[in-house]
């Protein structure tokens, strides 16, 4: 596999660090500005709303734009999003800054990937694709973690401020090492992919997925005090573990696809969520502090692990599906990823509004199990199999 693409995974944990230490920080923030946690909590439905909605066409307007001149630019203007976020005074400046990082993250995720994938030679787009999202694994295991923690020494405006130096980092890093990416060939517009049967099930299936774990995520600190008692260094742990579950299943799913089914992967993605996150219910609700506590660590790890099984296998499954568009492919793909994120913050602060922390994680569950039924609608076809296609390379 090439090696630069590693420069992309890198974009990804930049942008999945910022995406996701907000959570770790959401009771400083709603502080800080006089609201409370569920109305803070909206600033993740404020940044993935405008993502879905902004994503597809921002991807469609720089479409003869050369990947790397998109990604670089993207990036530049991820940073000064953070920035702005950081000298935030009130809630509608720093909403504000979200909606600028929404749209500079849209312009990120799905051309990193299908850069990753012309990257490479077309048996190894499952583990380009992996690697790319292993970034945003290690965000949860390394980034979120350390924002949490400059949070909790310097303030919520610091961890913006950390995200806003990697963002000119990864700019910087981008622009030196990622090798000039070919314009890719205009194919058919949003309204005929949307045809394909396979695509729209595979997106409801991703709808699911991201939207039981963010019903969650979210409100993870609030969750995790009534369970274990444990704040924010604590919340801060249970971040690092739920990564590193994830980022050990990025670094294996990409071979496991290669042999197994993406329905059957799917599946069991779904159904371990579908318990981990009951078990969450019930320890929330006993909330006996000292086996709670002990109990969240390989919980959080297997949540994260499934998780990420599950997103990395829908990427790998819309980039097999549109060869030809994969770029457009992925922005949609990553467009209803991110409405699923904005549902997800906005049932999950309604559920801790009416029925508090334990209702939380038992509406992720039952969302979990519905999921299951899209992918029983799903039916496989030959185009799933990365190995069998041929998308254009370039040379390394």
């Amino acid at each position: 596999m090439n090696p630069r693409v590693y420069v992309l995974a890198l974009a990804t944990f930049t942008v999945g660090t910022e995406g996701y230490v907000i959570a770790g920080v959401l009771p400083e923030v709603a502080h800080s500005m006089h609201v409370s946690v569920s109305v803070c909590g909206q600033l993740v439905t404020v940044f993935a709303l405008v993502y879905a909605l902004g994503g597809p066409p921002l991807i469609g307007a720089f479409r003869r734009v050369p990947p790397k001149s998109v990604l670089i630019g993207a990036m530049l203007a991820f940073a000064l999003s953070n920035a702005l976020a950081a000298c935030a005074l009130d809630y509608a400046v720093l909403a504000a800054a979200r909606v600028l990082a929404a749209l500079s993250a849209a312009l990120l995720a799905a051309p990193a990937a299908a850069a990753a994938a012309a990257l490479c030679r077309p048996q190894d787009m499952p583990n380009a694709i992996a690697v790319t999202a292993s970034g945003n694994a290690l965000a949860l295991t390394l980034g979120a973690p350390i924002g949490t923690l400059i949070g909790g020494l310097f303030g919520w405006r610091g961890t913006f401020l950390f995200v806003t130096v990697l963002a000119l980092v990864t700019a910087l890093m981008l622009a030196a090492l990622l090798p000039t990416v070919p314009v890719a060939p205009v194919g058919t517009g949003r309204a005929e992919l949307l045809r394909n049967p396979a695509v729209r099930w595979s997106l409801l299936t991703t709808f699911g997925v991201f939207l039981a774990a963010y019903c969650t995520y979210t409100y993870l600190a609030p969750v995790v005090e009534r369970a274990t008692g444990m704040g924010s260094q604590g919340v801060a742990a249970l971040m690092i573990v739920f990564g590193a579950g994830a980022l050990l299943a990025g670094r294996t799913i990409g071979r496991i696809l290669v042999k197994v089914p993406v329905a059957r992967v799917l599946c069991v993605a779904l159904s371990l969520m579908a318990l981990l996150l009951a078990a969450i219910a019930v320890g929330t609700a006993w909330h006996p502090r000292t086996t709670a506590a002990i109990a969240a660590f390989p919980v959080l790890f297997c949540l994260g692990a499934a998780w990420c099984c599950g997103g990395v296998s829908q990427q790998t499954r819309i980039a097999a599906l549109a060869p030809a568009q994969r770029s457009l492919a992925l922005g949609v793909h990553f467009s209803v990823q991110f409405l699923g994120v904005a549902v997800g913050g906005a049932v999950g602060g309604l559920a801790l509004s009416t029925g508090g922390p334990v209702a939380v994680p038992t509406l992720s569950a039952l969302i979990a199990c519905v999921s299951l039924l899209s992918v029983r609608r799903t039916v496989p076809e030959p185009a799933e199999t990365p190995a069998r296609e041929a998308p254009a390379t370039i040379p390394r």
